[in-house]
């Protein structure tokens, strides 16, 4: 059987929620989706694309279901998020910090949120051989006060801090967990290290905008808005012209990022064979 190649690409921008638009997340998506293309030989034809306020919770998990469903071994499927990311009270007990990481769709509802808990349920079906790399360009907890940036900032963190959270700490309430600083949406394990790449036994590749105590920049580049991760990634396949491995690829990214002083490390996470293979490379083809 022919190997197929296939994306999801997110990007929200525009919230239904008074002052949380962002202004680089679709930039994200149409930068990431011609290097795919040119590179990797993604027909467009198998590349989905959400934005703005098409990217409801509902589109996104039938999404990324849809993704994943018929995949073999040997298809190549790329998720990409840009958008904000947050953390609620863990519901099911399993997080040892009592929060759970969230998505958060243009419209977000903070009672029925779309969790790090569903991701795991939905990249832990992907089958033996399957290449899945996802890219989250977030941030998803961080401090309890808001700051609302003007519209002309240089720079927006990709974070909404949970209602719930921000109405107990000013009643002085208890709340439930640990508020924790921003980091990239990490759906994998719970507890990470100092360390900017992690060996671990998942069936995907990760690379998230950030380390546990920093935030993802929404950041005005070379003229435009955008995620700094998702720039200075596609940067480096272009240099590169698509290959390297994904150590390569989160390391060159790494660089650039700190070289330009945003303080954010992205991170890459994956079994440790996964991370020496070329960057959305079929297994099919080793």
């Amino acid at each position: 059987m022919a190997i197929s190649k296939r994306a999801l690409l997110i990007g929200v921008n525009l919230y239904k929620i008074a002052g949380a638009d962002l202004r680089g997340c679709v930039n994200d998506v149409r930068n990431i989706e011609p290097a795919l293309k040119k590179y990797y030989g993604f027909k467009a034809a198998n590349i989905s694309v959400l934005t703005d306020y098409d990217a409801t919770k509902s589109k996104i998990e039938k999404g990324i279901r849809d993704l994943i469903r018929g995949s073999k071994a040997g298809d190549v499927l790329y998720l990409h998020y840009s958008g904000h990311g947050s953390n609620v009270e863990d519901t099911s007990g399993d997080e040892p910090d009592r929060r759970d990481e969230i998505m958060c769709p243009t419209d977000l509802n903070w009672k029925k949120p779309l969790t790090d808990d569903w991701l795991r349920t939905q990249f832990d079906k992907v089958k033996p051989g399957v290449n899945l790399t996802v890219v989250m360009d977030c941030c998803h907890s961080g401090t309890i006060t808001r700051q609302i940036q003007p519209p002309d900032a240089k720079v927006i963190n990709r974070f909404l801090p949970s209602p719930f959270d921000i109405a107990e700490m000013e009643t002085a309430g208890k709340i439930r967990g640990k508020i924790r600083h921003p980091r990239g949406l990490k759906p994998a394990r719970k507890s990470r290290g100092s360390v900017d790449v992690e060996v671990v036994d998942i069936p995907e590749v990760l690379i998230t905008g950030c380390k546990s105590d920093q935030t993802s920049a929404d950041a005005f580049i070379e003229g435009s808005y955008n995620g700094a991760l998702t720039y200075y990634l596609v940067k480096a396949i272009t240099e590169n012209d698509g290959k390297l491995s994904y150590r390569d690829l989160h390391e060159q990214t790494l660089c650039a990022i700190k070289k330009e002083e945003y303080d954010q490390t992205p991170q890459l996470e994956g079994g440790r064979e996964n991370l020496e293979r070329n960057f959305l490379e079929s297994f099919a083809t080793l």
